[in-house]
């Protein structure tokens, strides 16, 4: 069918009709409800994650530490990830920490962070949507970052104390901070636990002497048991309409925010009671996750690996962007700290799959340019974007990784495959699955060439 015939068969832009039957007004009505749904979704759908993340913090400080406060305190990873891991696309390359706070009722709240000079590390805070909105790290505050810093909730007009380096506002009540430390090898575990151990949250009236204890928050509205296993659209929107109510989007999303109201969707709105409406709603949801399914298919991809997002991290009107990156990178960096580049097909565009054998070879001085204390590595994917079983227990490869072995021109070439490469060193193996996978290169504190795009990993070759 041509252009010319499909509208032939639409009405003119300025036709229109006073005549509609109810059944025509009801489907006017549902299909206006699904397209805004639709929208409504994605913007909500990494509140949703934050929400889920936040219950599930709460819910197991509250069973390992049941004499604590569980806002404010660390869950710490003390080893790196492996396959018991069920975060999407975890790194294994350095110790994670991770913590919530309700600045509204907590109040201000002092981040101490000890001196780590050599190496890597980050503190980032990230708001209700999992928007980095700020980032303690080399980058931003050199070797020596240590020091102590002020976060308090939106609108806070308050006075820093003399000892404070830094005061962050925060954009929602309730963020969650992700504290990541480069780890070598497992024999730094006991140095690095102490370093973890020294990255702590008190209150302001605490750290000025003003109280001895720890606020304390209302954690009632998040006993909801088994987040992780919702599948009914409709509960998805009870769950995002109140938590985006208690965080509320920028200003610059406030026209969205009144079109999604007009369907009961939103910021504090109630769904509507009206069952063609509700099936409406379901409908959009399921449209929008066919569309965050497709943005996960279709790229953009170069050579195999997906294009980087330069806007992935960050708060904006990019909303399907922004669903998609969380569904596969949850609190991923912006661009600046860190750039992951995924690969699920070859460099010929042809789907990764452990039946067949990969090699993926950088050219000599062609590794990923990176600043002081940044570092890349490779990590294999299941088609889930979870860690794989293999023999060797190996699951990333690194330049630092012992026995890497660089060919006679000095180009490097990793071996991906499911079975033991013949006459190669086992150190340049990254075990495959024997179904489909992924691999994600990691770029951390990466130089202009790669935030530029100048520089581009090559892609993976199948062996024949």
């Amino acid at each position: 069918m041509t252009t010319q015939d499909t509208t032939a068969s639409l009405p003119r832009i300025e036709d229109y009709r006073a005549d509609l039957s109810p059944e025509e007004i009801l489907a006017a009505n549902a299909a206006n409800t699904r397209s805004i749904a639709m929208q409504a979704y994605l913007h909500a759908f990494p509140a949703f994650l934050h929400m889920r993340q936040l219950t599930e913090f709460i819910q197991g400080r509250q069973y390992m530490a049941p004499n604590e406060n569980p806002l404010g305190g660390w869950f710490l990873m003390r080893k790196l990830a492996d396959t018991t891991t069920t975060t999407v696309s975890p790194n294994v390359d350095t110790l994670y920490g991770a913590t919530y706070l309700i600045l509204d009722q907590q109040g201000p709240m002092v981040l101490s962070i000890p001196h780590i000079p050599d190496r890597y590390y980050s503190v980032a805070l990230l708001d209700a949507y999992f928007n980095n909105f700020v980032i303690i790290s080399p980058r931003t505050c050199g070797k020596d970052g240590g020091g102590e810093y002020l976060i308090a909730p939106p609108g806070w007009e308050g006075d820093a104390p003399e000892g404070i380096k830094d005061v962050f506002i925060a954009p929602t009540p309730i963020i969650n901070l992700f504290q990541r430390i480069f780890t070598r090898n497992e024999a730094e575990y006991e140095q690095l636990h102490q370093l973890q151990d020294a990255i702590r949250l008190i209150s302001l009236a605490q750290w000025s002497g003003q109280r001895a204890t720890h606020p304390s928050a209302d954690l009632s509205p998040y006993a909801v048991q088994g987040m992780r296993m919702t599948r009914d659209p409709l509960k998805f929107f009870e769950y995002t309409n109140f938590y985006t109510g208690i965080n509320p989007p920028p200003a610059e999303d406030a026209g969205l925010m009144a079109l999604f109201k007009t369907v009961g969707l939103g910021p504090g709105a109630r769904l509507p009671d009206d069952p063609h409406l509700r099936q409406a709603i379901a409908q959009g949801a399921a449209d929008a996750q066919a569309a965050i399914n497709a943005r996960i298919t279709s790229g953009p991809f170069r050579d195999g690996w997906t294009v980087p997002d330069p806007r992935i991290g960050t708060a904006g009107p990019h909303i399907l962007s922004r669903a998609a990156c969380q569904l596969t990178a949850l609190g991923a960096f912006p661009p600046a700290e860190a750039i992951y580049f995924f690969a699920m097909r070859d460099g010929e565009n042809r789907t990764l799959i452990g039946s067949h054998r990969y090699t993926l070879t950088f050219p000599t001085g062609q590794l990923p340019p990176l600043h002081p204390l940044g570092f890349w590595s490779l990590t294999m994917y299941n088609d889930a974007f979870l860690l794989v079983d293999n023999p060797i227990d190996r699951y990333i490869i690194r330049p630092d990784q012992q026995g890497l072995t660089y060919n006679p021109d000095g180009s490097l070439t990793i071996y991906i495959q499911a079975e033991k490469p013949a006459g190669v060193t086992e150190s340049n193996w990254l075990p495959a699955p024997s179904g489909s996978f992924s691999v994600a290169l990691r770029t951390y504190l990466p130089q202009k060439a790669i935030l530029d795009g100048i520089w581009f990993p090559p892609g993976l070759e199948r062996v024949p």
